[in-house]
């Protein structure tokens, strides 16, 4: 099937997831197995509720649908919804408290982002969005927040967005994407991409910056024989071709760098050049290989192909993924560091 990004395909290739009653005083008056009331009771007060597998879908008339389970189940749910992805409880609303494991919420402003806590009564509660981001007009936008990352971390959300090209959004569009409240947007199309399809409608507020990925002065010979497919070919691109690195090594300094966050990647199909931002960015924060995987094949005309040949190429030129950072893309420790205390959070 012919790829639509087959002008940068073209141009890159040419150059190249009991203790209980038993420490209970024993009661001669009593059966083993009971334990005072006073004691039971303050036991039972000392187990904390948590809810796990929490999830959030957005329905087409603009009503949200959570679902989670609960270590205790019947105990009452606090679910709260805020504009702010941080959830602080002087910005954040009460919809509803129920016992049920599942909610649907409405009334919500259709034109703003929405993130959700979930806290169980005196327990540990946790924070969710829609991984996709509405943007009318505009496709394959979504939220890269929430993914485990290692040792009780996750990705945090409405920090890092991927997308699509920009353009064709609509007024609505627009504003769905000033409520984002970016700081920057970074641009991977080429200059002759950006050219015919025209600037990004940011707000004021919002930074343009162009990273072009494909122009025809990035291209060199390549280091590897054509393999008949080109799209694949062009992954190698990616991790052989120093000037395509030093576009993504540029990348994750910016995700790194608080005064440009929020941010948002995006390129024309929203698929290739930012799905291996994608991949490198949550790759760096420690997100399993399987997660990033299932993140980079949401995107249409994708292929766990494609994504092989540049893994594959990875460990021929660097051995690892963390010897590409370091010596293709020259992250340093700090640089690293930095992302990873930037970008996660305890789940």
């Amino acid at each position: 099937m012919r790829n639509r990004t087959a002008p940068f395909v073209r141009r890159a290739l040419a150059s190249g997831a009991a203790l209980a009653a038993l420490a209970a005083p024993l009661a001669l008056a009593a059966p083993a197995s009971a334990a005072p009331a006073p004691y039971a009771a303050a036991q039972a007060a000392q187990v904390r509720a948590t809810v796990a597998d929490v999830q959030a879908v957005r329905d087409a008339d603009g009503t949200y649908r959570l679902t989670w389970t609960s270590s205790l189940p019947g105990r009452p749910v606090r679910v709260y919804a805020s504009t702010d992805p941080r959830l602080r409880p002087s910005g954040r609303r009460l919809v509803t408290v129920t016992s049920d494991g599942s909610v649907s919420v409405g009334g919500l402003d259709p034109l703003a982002r929405w993130y959700f806590a979930v806290l169980p009564a005196g327990g540990a509660g946790t924070t969710t969005a829609v991984r996709a981001v509405a943007l009318d007009g505009v496709t394959n936008s979504r939220d890269l927040g929430g993914y485990p990352a290692g040792d009780g971390l996750r990705t945090k959300w409405g920090t890092v967005f991927r997308s699509a090209r920009l353009t064709p959004a609509t007024e609505t569009g627009k504003e769905q994407l000033a409520a984002l409240g970016l700081t920057e947007v970074v641009d991977l199309r080429s200059t002759a991409e950006a050219g015919r399809e025209g600037l990004d409608p940011l707000p004021p507020q919002t930074a343009h910056v162009s990273d072009p990925v494909g122009d025809p002065d990035q291209a060199v010979p390549p280091s590897f024989p054509p393999s008949g497919d080109p799209v694949a070919d062009n992954y190698r691109l990616f991790v052989t071709n120093p000037n395509l690195r030093a576009r993504f090594a540029d990348g994750l300094r910016r995700a790194a760098d608080g005064a440009q966050r929020p941010l948002m990647f995006h390129c024309t199909g929203g698929n290739h050049r930012t799905g291996w931002m994608s991949v490198v960015l949550l790759e760096a924060l420690g997100v399993p290989d399987a997660v990033v995987r299932q993140d980079y094949l949401l995107s249409p005309n994708t292929s766990d192909a494609y994504l092989d040949a540049a893994f594959d190429q990875v460990v021929r030129d660097y051995g690892s993924f963390s010897g590409y950072l370091s010596q293709g893309l020259g992250v340093t420790p700090d640089t690293l560091a930095a992302l990873r205390s930037a970008l996660l959070e305890r789940a």
